[in-house]
This record gives structure tokens, sequence and C-alpha cells, in this order.
């Protein structure tokens, strides 16, 4: 296999050149293999899957075939320039994926925190939660109410996940959430920080929070305690320009108590592990955003991950019924984190029956 032959691009001749430099004695496959993943990154994944391609041929106007699942794995994993997990090497093998190492440490070290605080149940009263949602949540009258199980859920967890289209409720579900919470016992003394990927994102939810907490059936004290000012991730953080550090960490903290961010499927792979990092462990983090949109520039669909696997087992569909008064269906979760997602799936803009309803559910659906 003749290397400067094949069609890559500049960004993967880049890295070839850099391998071969680390090992000049480099197994052309090993250097095909990071090609393709330079590739496979520029187009948002974080991982080369090679079961999808083994076999094939990956650049239909060449000749050149990668070769099968087995021997490919076998040739990667006798590379000094491949390794697994916590090796000093460029890239990582797991299983049947191949990553950069950064990309591979991004991943496994943001599973590890958001299963860990997804574990942390923090201390509720039931009864004032539910006496809240009852107030915050009447005008609902969709059974399910599923803006109401959302915020059950983001005061119960210290991980919560909405989604949902454009019209379904995501600010007014947010504003209220943090209204229950600050009615729980102690909430009064809550930081509250609020975020965004773009500084337009930003304006924009901090405009629609304080027009929406103006009309809340709650105390003025509460009112006065709800946030209207949100900032962008990256100033949350203190990025320091083109360097990939950030000034808050694990070890410097966010001084919050809870995070809010919205627009989150627009953050990538790295920027929700720094975030997720930076985040105390107490803290409750609510991730907004819609799972059908567009995914980040950058590789990695973190929230829309997320979303997959979603479902409530019978306990907690019952605790549910019992906070909320609404009837939950039991699906159980086929993700360690799927009781943390709640779906908003009925529009407050238009019909779902309507034209544009039916074509946004059609296109949603892969039907379109």
């Amino acid at each position: 296999m003749n290397l400067a032959e094949l069609p890559l691009g500049p960004l993967e001749r880049a890295l070839v050149d850099s391998l071969q430099r680390l090992d000049p004695a480099a197994e052309p496959l090993v250097l095909v293999s990071a090609a393709l993943l330079c590739m496979a990154l520029d187009k948002g994944d974080v991982c080369l899957p090679l079961a999808r391609l083994a076999g094939q041929r990956p650049w239909l106007e060449h000749s050149f075939k990668l070769p099968g699942l087995a021997d490919w794995r076998q040739q990667l994993q006798a590379s000094p320039l491949v390794g697994g997990a916590d090796s000093f090497v460029p890239m990582i093998l797991d299983r049947e994926r191949l990553y950069l190492a950064r990309y591979q440490a991004y991943e496994q070290h943001l599973a590890e925190r958001l299963l860990l605080r997804a574990a942390d149940l923090p201390r509720v009263d039931e009864a004032q939660l539910s006496e809240s949602l009852t107030r915050l949540f009447t005008f609902n009258a969709q059974q399910p109410d599923w803006q109401r199980l959302a915020a059950a859920q983001a005061v119960r967890r210290k991980l919560a996940v909405i989604s949902g289209g454009p019209g379904t409720g995501k600010t007014t579900t947010v504003v209220r959430l943090l209204a229950a919470l600050l009615e729980q016992p102690g909430g009064a003394q809550l930081a509250i920080g609020l975020a965004a990927p773009t500084g337009k994102a930003a304006a924009r939810m901090a405009e629609a929070i304080r027009n929406a907490k103006a009309g809340l059936p709650v105390s003025e004290a509460i009112k006065a305690a709800l946030p209207e000012e949100a900032r962008t991730l990256h100033r949350l953080l203190g990025s320091r320009g083109d360097s990939p550090q950030v000034r808050h960490n694990a070890a410097n903290p966010l001084a919050l108590d809870v995070l809010v961010v919205d627009e989150a499927s627009m953050v990538d792979l790295a920027l929700m592990a720094k975030l997720v990092e930076a985040l105390p462990p107490s803290a409750r983090l609510i991730l907004l955003g819609d799972k059908d949109q567009l995914c980040a520039v950058e590789a990695g669909a973190v929230f829309a991950e997320l979303c997959e696997g979603r479902g409530f087992d019978a306990q907690a569909a019952a605790e549910l019924q019992r906070i909320t008064g609404q009837q939950v269906a039991v699906a159980q979760p086929t993700s360690r984190l799927g009781d943390a997602v709640v779906l908003l799936t009925h529009s407050h803009r238009f019909a779902g029956d309507s034209g544009i309803g039916e074509l946004a559910r059609r296109i949603n659906g892969g039907e379109v």
C-alpha cells in the first residue's frame, strides 16, 4: 500500500506524518486507521467503529480494502502507537472502537462522572414538592403532564436531561422547576447558574426566564431568588484564549448548587467533559435541548446520546405518580441514565395534527 496515493486531506496527512515521526516503522494499516479516525472526527464522531468498516473499501475511487475485523484489531494491538484505556499512546483501542487518546479520556471520564451524579440522590421533601408542582403546573391539561414530570425528576435527581422541540415549553418547565427547587427546605440558599453554548442562546434564555418568572404563583422572595443572567459555557468555565485549559476544574470547581444548560445539543464531548468535571459533585445539572436538532460542530453528540435508552421502571413510575399525580407508563430503561431523561412532546405553538405538526413528526420519525 502506498500512502501517498490515498486521497487524504491535509489534517489526515498531518496526523499520519506525526505518527510516522513517533514510530518510523509504523505499519501502513495503522496509519490508514489513524487517517480514517481523523475523518470520522471531522464528521462529528468521537471514534472509528471498526466493525462498520472492516472488509470495506473506505475510498471508492481507490482499490485499497480494509482487512477483516479480527485481523484489523490484531494489527492495531501489535502497534506501539495503539494501547488500551489509560495507556500513554496516541490512539486507544476499546474493543471494536478506535479513539484518539484525548477523546477516549473525555468519554470515559464524562461517563463516570455522570453515573456518579445520577446515583447520588439528594434529600427531597416530597410533600412540599408535590404541593409546588400542583400549583406551578396547574395550567397544563395534558395527560401525562411531561413538564410536571420533568420538573419532578430535576428536583429528585442531580442529573436531569429534558429534550423537546420548539414550542414544547422547555423554558416554562425550567423556570417552574427552579421555583420548586427554591421552595424546598433550605432552597433559598441555592446558588443557581444559567449557561448556554453561545452568547445569543444565553441572552435568549435569560430574557425568557426574566419574562416567565413575573407570572409565577410563588412568593416575591422566590421570584427574587430566580437567576436573571446567563453566561456562555466558555465564560462560565474560564476559557483561556486558544488554550484547551480552563480556570474551573475538579480542583477549582464552580461555586454553584444548580446549573441549567440550554441548547445542550450544541455542546460537544470535550466541552461537556470539562463542564461536568468543573461542577461540584453535590450540584444538580439540568440539560435542556432538542435531541433532534443539529448536533455540535465539534465531535460528540452527547445530548442525543444521553436521550437514548430512556424509560421509567415500575418503582420510578410509582414514585412519580405519587408525587405528581400523573400516570406514567412503565418502560424499563436500557441505559443506566435512562430515568434521568424526559421528553416534552406536546407543542404549545401548533396542534400536533396541524400541517406543521404532522410534518415535524414525520421528519423526526424518518418518514420524510
